[in-house]
């Protein structure tokens, strides 16, 4: 799971829709579209928040296999203490004495190249991945901050504070 709450008290909402056509994985931060649906953030977005549902070409649990089940609506977490990993998918048990193996698929959700300390303000860059360095021209994605660090954790994780009016406040505070 690339998810997972630190703190067991969160907000959340799970009212909005995807966007048709794009691909949501758990974790990854989600900004509201002119239509009210939810897509990817990007740098220049302000965050909404980020997904707890996978709605990818991996596994759906928003829509369901193939639309057959599920309301197609993402839960999004608002607020709270997360930790955030990597999304690991097709990890399945191969006979490799009958059949060619294959890698399982990582979908980078934080930018592992970047060292990162608690306190530390996190934003969506311009590849769309959590991290510590604003994409170019302002820091419109911020969407909370570092509380422990992946090193600190151990386990790859990256725990952060979601603040979903973080972008908000820092706009009318000229930050």
């Amino acid at each position: 799971m690339s998810i997972t709450a630190a703190s067991f008290i969160v907000l959340e909402d799970g009212t909005r829709a995807k966007k048709a056509g794009t691909l949501v994985y758990e974790g990854q931060p989600v900004a509201i579209q002119a239509d009210g649906t939810l897509a990817p953030a990007a740098a220049t977005d302000k965050v909404y928040g980020l997904s707890k549902l996978d709605s990818n070409n991996y596994r759906d649990f928003a829509f369901g296999e193939f639309g057959a089940f599920g309301s197609g609506q993402l839960t999004v977490v608002l607020e709270g203490i997360l930790s955030i990993g990597q999304s690991v998918f097709n990890q399945i048990e191969i006979d490799s004495s009958t059949t060619t193996a294959s890698a399982p698929t990582t979908v980078k959700l934080y930018d592992d190249t970047k060292t990162y300390a608690p306190g530390e303000a996190l934003y969506v860059d311009a590849a769309g991945l959590i991290s510590n360095a604003p994409a170019a021209g302002g820091k419109v994605s911020l969407l909370g901050k570092v509380l422990k660090t992946p090193l600190q954790t151990g386990d790859g994780s990256l725990e952060i504070k979601v603040t979903s009016s973080a972008a908000t406040a820092a706009a009318e505070l000229g930050a």
